[in-house]
Parts: structure tokens; sequence; C-alpha cells
């Protein structure tokens, strides 16, 4: 699907959507879990009309999404093609979004590379699976020179390569999702935390209310958006274990790096606010993962969280330069979801056909296209053949 098809397809789904608006207007829909993807199905759903409460238990963003290094890209682990395929969708669709507001994205496309020999040769290997897909994202393998004409900071090898995904971004989550919002109450949707999700109420053999922390609120459909909880919620097994990624944020600094860097241990990019984003992807050593079992988004100790400073700031500056004068705001820890498959688990359940999953690791990069393939399926009860190898039925 190129990008011509894409927005012919964009423009059928708002039609799709207006056609379902009469019906969605009877419907009332929960969505509960106020993070990045949650949030963006509720938007697509109340900016089509329909009746949309979101609940979350803590508050929006207070989960991954508000702990994310919110890179949206289409690279080489996201594979098989129909995953890869969504994921540049999801690029499409948010610049399709940036039309409606301001996102704070910044489309500078990425750097990648290794230290290691193996990796490089393994890193280049993935790159030619992906060029032999149908569609895939702009894509290209330059030299250690070219690369610093756009990132001086960079210390690299002279003889090293680097791969250049043109088309990732990098976004300010809980900004976007801050703006969504607006637009959900501004369209006569409700937002409400800290507001827990405690059950599901049933009449006559149809979903028509969710019992909540605040009451039971009348629902006719519920979509759960809710990350590493989803497998607690319905007693299911479809998710791996979550791990930790450590985020830092800087204090606003004058522009030092123009690309998303992808380096050996730690990847970075600089926000439109001038904010440094650090993110390292290891997480924290087995050492002290004991003293992070309650799986808590900030440090138990400032003490423990100089540790985890000092560690990713020394990696850093293995390959960055210009970083010492750099002031960290927040140290949090993201709790990303892991689906068993790895791929994104969406759809509506076979023994509750009025309750729905959106559950997925990369939900920054997919959030956009997502709600807007979800949204529709509620709106019209169709099934988009871009999600059918996303169905939780895989695991059944």
């Amino acid at each position: 699907m190129d990008r011509r098809t894409f927005s012919k397809f964009l423009a059928l789904m708002m039609i799709s959507s207006r056609q379902a608006l009469g019906a969605s207007k009877k419907e009332k829909i929960m969505v509960i879990g106020a993070g990045i993807v949650g949030t963006s199905i509720a938007y697509e759903l109340s900016k089509a009309g329909a009746q949309v409460s979101l609940i979350d238990k803590a508050f929006p963003g207070s989960a991954a999404s508000g702990n994310s290094f919110s890179w949206i890209n289409a690279t080489y682990p996201k594979k098989p093609y129909a995953y890869n395929l969504l994921s540049q969708l999801g690029i499409d669709a948010y610049k399709s979004l940036e039309t409606e507001m301001d996102l704070r994205i910044r489309w500078s496309g990425s750097y990648e590379w290794f230290t290691s020999k193996e990796d490089q040769i393994k890193l280049f290997k993935e790159i030619e699976t992906l060029k032999k897909y149908p569609r895939y994202s702009a894509v290209e393998v330059i030299k250690a020179d070219e690369a610093r004409i756009s990132e001086p900071n960079i210390i690299l090898n002279d003889s090293s390569d680097i791969v250049f995904s043109k088309d990732d971004g990098a976004m300010d989550t809980a900004h976007t999702i801050d703006l969504m919002i607006k637009n959900i109450e501004n369209h006569g949707g409700s937002v409400l935390y800290p507001c827990d999700f405690q059950g599901l109420n049933y009449s006559n053999g149809k979903l028509s209310s969710v019992k909540t922390s605040m009451g039971s609120l009348e629902a006719n459909q519920a979509i759960f958006a809710t990350g590493i909880d989803t497998d607690n919620l319905f007693s299911k097994n479809l998710m791996n274990t979550s791990k930790p990624g450590i985020i830092m944020r800087t204090q606003p600094t004058d522009q030092r790096f123009n690309k998303i860097i992808v380096g050996p241990g730690v990847h970075l990019h600089q926000q439109t606010d001038g904010r440094v984003i650090f993110g390292e992807q290891a997480g924290a050593p087995s050492s002290h993962l004991e003293r992070l079992r309650e799986q808590p988004n900030q440090f138990p100790s400032h003490a423990f969280a100089k540790e985890h400073i000092d560690r990713i700031l020394n990696t850093a500056k293995l390959f960055m330069k210009n970083i010492d004068d750099l002031k960290i705001e927040k140290t949090s820890i993201g709790w990303r979801p892991l689906p068993k498959d790895g791929k994104p688990i969406i759809g509506r359940l076979a023994e509750t056909p009025d309750v729905y999953i959106a559950t997925m690791h990369s939900g920054v990069s997919l959030a956009a296209i997502v709600a807007k393939l979800v949204s529709q399926e509620i709106l019209d009860g169709s099934k988009n053949a871009l999600l059918k190898d996303f169905r939780p039925s895989r695991f059944n």
C-alpha cells in the first residue's frame, strides 16, 4: 500500500465513520486505559460522534506511555511484513493527524549502529530483509563522514557504517495525550481518573455497564488498552513478563542533536522544547530487579536513581560528546507490554464479543493507525484485513 493508496484508505475510513455515526450515538463506549493507545482510540471515537468515556486507574499517561522513549518507527525489528506494514501506516497516520493538532513530532529520521562487528553484520542483514518487503520505509546505509555532517556530536570510527531510517520521528507523548484529552472532552466525552476498572455488568447477555471505583458507568462496548495489566484483568496468558526501560529527561537546552540516535546501549533524541530524552532498552541490571519487583514508575530512592543516571550517561559518552553539562530533570521507569509473540494484540474476545483488546509493545509507533482501525471496527462492526494477524484468537 503506497502513500496515495493510504490517503484514499483514510478517506474511506472517514466516510465509514460518518455512515456509522447514527449508530455510534446510541452506543456508549468505555475505553479502559489512558495511555497513548487508549487515548488515541477514545479520540477517534469521540471525533466520530460516539459517546465515549475514558478511564485510567492513575492518570493519563501514567504507565508505559508517559515513560517511553517516544520513537515512531517501522524499522527492522517490526517483522513479519504485516507488522512492518502496520508500523509504516502508523507513520502515515501520524502525519495525517498532524493536520488536526500540534503533535510536536520531529520527523528527523534515525541513525543506528553497533560497535560490535557481529552486531553490525546482523543489522545489515535485517535491513536487506526489510528492503525485500513490497513496501518498506526509506532506509539506507551511510558512512561516518556523512553522518557527522548532521550530527557533529557523534563519536564514530571512520570506518563505521550507519543505518539511516529517513521516515522515523520522535514525539512528545505526554503533550499528545493532553491534546487528545482536551479534544475528547470538547467532543462531549468524559475522562475519569483515578478510576479503577472493577468488572463488567451484563443484561440479557449484553454488556450494560462497567463497574469502576467511581460506580457503575453505562457502556455497550468496552475497549481495554491496559498494557501490562491485560493478563490479570482477563485471567489470560497473552503476555510475557514486562521488562523495565529506563528513561531520562533533561532540562531544556540549546539544539545539540538533530536525529534520533540509536547508539550502542543508549538511545537519545531532542524534543522540540529542547529537552533531551535518553532511553536505555536493556533496563536495570539483574541485581536491582528485586528492588523493582512492584514495578514502580519511579526509583525507590534518589541514590538508586543516580546509579542509573551515571551508568546511562557514561555509556552515552562513549559515542556522544557535548553532554557533560546536561541537567537531568526526571528519571523514570517504563514497564513495557510484551505480547508473547511480540506482535500487537488487537480485536474482540471470542467469549465476550462486546469486549475489545488493544495491547502492544510499540504503542507510540502504532497508536495513530490502530486508533483509526479500531474505531472503524467498533463503529460499524467490520473486520479490517490489516488486523487479521493480530487477533487475540491466535493464542486460543
